[in-house]
């Protein structure tokens, strides 16, 4: 195979991946898609072989696929070119919790379904555990009435963990051990090891919980006299949240500067440049660069505070 071959992407296309951070709060499904219909919502899609079956037999309800990880993203979007449902599936790369936040309005999805989830098994990493009674709120919440959500998992623990969770948040529950059904990569991973009946958990929304679409904050740009970034420190913290400055790139003839932001705020985590730039008028100004897709939090505005008070303290204002 010749070296321009083996640069190929291993997707067909990049239509169905939405680039979420620019759609409206909550999105517009019947403008995303052209059309109404059902909507329905994968989290965790892994290879998209559940979501492109279910896509191409069901052409009449459209698909949204969330998965953080982008190799899964690539498989996925493969796999729905070749099962020829790309024009019902959509996908979001990100966090299962802070998209169905903002992107999915109350009562506006027929089916949520969450197959072999990470279990994370340790103790001390619970926390990141899927289904907790605030998100099954969520989920429930973001349901039509009579709607369904639907978990599968291979471990005991995560199943019984899961069932002590959802008392309350306004779901009739049913639990059984189910046979091989869905023929994913973690399916087939679990029978390699000899396991032959699964956790099936199917929730069926009877009582609406109220979760408001979460609405982005307002980043206010700082607007600084002068500029020099020698003094930014490395990491700060405040709350849940944390926030690290990895790097530091600078043109000084241009009066460019812009820094690598990781902006931790559980479950969200962000990855950007700020530019530091002086305009025509010769102010300067703290902004994400452009290009970088990015949610207006509480944690960007604090980055973009520290970054403009790292210049103020290492230049006096001009006179």
């Amino acid at each position: 195979m010749d070296r321009l071959a083996d640069s190929r992407p291993f997707y067909r296309s990049l239509e169905p991946l939405l680039i979420w951070q620019a759609l409206p709060r909550p999105a517009d499904w019947s403008a995303v898609f052209g059309r109404r219909a059902p909507l329905l919502l994968e989290i965790g899609v892994g290879n998209g072989e559940f979501l492109a079956r279910e896509a191409a037999a069901n052409p009449a309800r459209d698909h949204v696929g969330i998965e953080m990880r982008w190799a899964s993203i690539k498989r996925s979007l493969r796999n729905v070119a070749k099962s020829g449902a790309a024009g019902n599936v959509r996908f979001v790369l990100d966090d299962a919790k802070p998209v169905l936040e903002r992107l999915f309005a109350p009562r506006s999805l027929e089916r949520v379904v969450v197959l072999f989830p990470c279990p994370w098994r340790k103790s001390q990493h619970e926390r990141l555990r899927l289904f907790h009674r605030d998100f099954c709120e969520l989920v429930n919440s973001r349901l039509v009435d009579g709607g369904e959500a639907l978990l599968v998992t291979d471990w005991t623990p995560y199943h019984d963990w899961t069932m002590a969770q959802l008392p309350g948040t306004g779901f009739a529950v049913e639990s059984r051990l189910i046979d091989p059904t869905f023929a994913t990569k973690y399916e087939r991973k679990w029978l390699a090891q000899g396991r032959r009946q699964f956790h099936e958990v199917r929730m069926v929304k009877r009582d609406h919980r109220d979760v408001p679409v979460l609405e982005d904050r307002t980043v206010n740009p700082p607007h600084l006299a002068a500029c020099d970034l020698d003094r930014l420190v490395p990491e700060d913290e405040f709350g849940a949240t944390t926030i690290t400055f990895k790097e530091l790139v600078r043109d000084r003839e241009r009066h460019v500067a812009m820094v690598r932001a990781v902006i931790v705020e559980p479950p969200l985590t962000q990855q950007l440049w700020i530019t530091v730039a002086r305009d025509a008028h010769g102010a300067w100004w703290v902004v994400p660069a452009r290009g970088c897709q990015m949610v207006p939090t509480a944690g960007l505005q604090r980055a973009l505070e520290r970054v403009a008070e790292a210049a103020r303290a290492s230049v006096a204002p001009a006179a």
